[in-house]
């Protein structure tokens, strides 16, 4: 049974899930490495230096171009390496010449994203200061057998499924707990408390208090103080149109170039760090699921594990005959506002202000009492159906997850 109290518990898991995540993705971007270093060079000298990478650049090839589905076809989508002209070197072979033909090698959103995940990773793994020996074997192994890399692109893949929300208990625990009441808190985790059980989230994951209401109740003040992690899903990364994606107003940074230094300076939480996890492994798997072709044709059956995890958390609310407007303190508001253009519909997400023990709107009209509000809405944060973002210290935003 998992001990979400005990530091020893939560080093197996970085050590056996996290380390895992940084040692494959390092040794898929090695490989890059490797193979960015040939770029320019002609391909004759690199394969007199490393003839197993044949497969690499000719693997499915002829004088025709490259197989939908061949092997160096699928290097090209992913490693973005290839050779610059084909029909060139084709040529130089029916000669019998050696083909001078030179060799491109460049970086993709793949790559880019594997680069993302595996630096979290590694962050993870310093902020719980664990000792975890990187495995550089993995490199020597493609080098001498290429085709295996599509093999250690798998198990990367399915290392990150396996550390996801739903998936793993702990990253989970720490997604439940990410915005909860005290009151809940101590209602589905009644370990908590127990001072020191408490103050070991705040010490090791870096829980802390993110809304205290400002009412002269003392227990009232207590039960419904807000806990979570203050680096993430807030007004710094969250777009006023979408819980998951990085917001692009707040962050002046491209996703894929930049936010592991974003990420290394504003987030100081290992639970913060975590969840940044899981939200770029979510986000990886929407995106070449998706949209990004040439992955899904490479490796069959790609899962969504964000879709998958949203879809059992609805039917868990279904179960317990949650819904929003049967919650009297939830459907008087109106959270979002849409707007239609004959192309596409745009959508806003409203900001509330709590004043005391009410929640009014932009217009300054009561809409809820807090403490309703919080109770009522607390399985479906509890469960991540619902984001509430804080805007500053008495606003916020509350975002449905689709």
């Amino acid at each position: 049974m998992s001990d979400y109290y005990l530091a020893e518990s939560w080093y197996n898991f970085i050590t056996t899930k996290i380390a895992s995540i940084r040692d494959y993705g390092q040794a898929i971007l090695n490989f890059w490495k490797l193979l960015k270093g040939f770029d320019g060079m002609h391909i004759s000298k690199v394969l007199k230096n490393y003839p197993k990478l044949n497969i690499v650049f000719l693997g499915g090839v002829d004088k025709n171009g490259y197989r939908e589905d061949c092997f160096a076809n699928a290097i090209k989508e992913i490693f973005g390496a290839e050779i610059t002209d084909l029909k060139s070197y084709f040529s130089f072979i029916i000669q019998d010449l050696e083909p001078a033909v030179p060799i491109r090698v460049e970086n993709t959103e793949i790559l880019k994203y594997i680069e993302q995940i595996k630096d979290i990773a590694s962050l993870i793994i310093n902020k719980a200061n664990v000792d975890i020996e990187e495995h550089d074997e993995l490199l020597e192994e493609y080098v001498n057998n290429p085709e295996k890399i599509f093999e250690g692109l798998v198990k990367f893949l399915q290392h990150c499924i396996n550390v996801c929300v739903g998936f793993d208990e702990y990253m989970t625990f720490v997604w439940n707990i990410r915005k909860i009441t005290k009151r809940y808190l101590e209602l589905v985790f009644p370990k908590t408390k127990k001072e020191e059980n408490l103050k070991f989230l705040k010490d090791f994951l870096g829980f802390t208090e993110l809304f205290v209401p400002n009412v002269n109740d003392t227990s009232l003040r207590d039960e419904y103080t807000i806990y979570g992690f203050p680096d993430i899903y807030s007004k710094f990364d969250v777009s006023n149109w979408y819980a998951d994606w990085v917001n692009p107003d707040e962050i002046p940074y491209t996703l894929k170039e930049n936010l592991s230094s974003v990420i290394t300076e504003s987030v100081n939480t290992l639970g913060g760090l975590l969840l940044w996890l899981n939200r770029l492994i979510w986000m990886f798997f929407i995106e070449f699921s998706h949209y990004y072709a040439p992955l899904p044709k490479i490796i069959k059956n790609l899962p969504d594990p964000r879709r998958m995890y949203l879809d059992n958390c609805k039917e868990e609310l279904k179960r317990l005959n949650w819904t929003w407007n049967n919650c009297e303190f939830l459907y008087t508001l109106k959270i979002e506002e849409a707007t239609y253009s004959k192309k596409h519909g745009y959508y806003r997400f409203n900001e509330f202000t709590i004043e005391n023990s009410i929640i009014k709107d932009k217009n300054g009209t009561a809409v809820s009492r807090l403490f309703g509000f919080l109770d009522q809405i607390a399985p479906a944060l509890f469960l991540g159906v619902y984001e509430l973002v804080f805007i500053d210290k008495n606003k916020f935003m509350l975002i449905e997850r689709w």
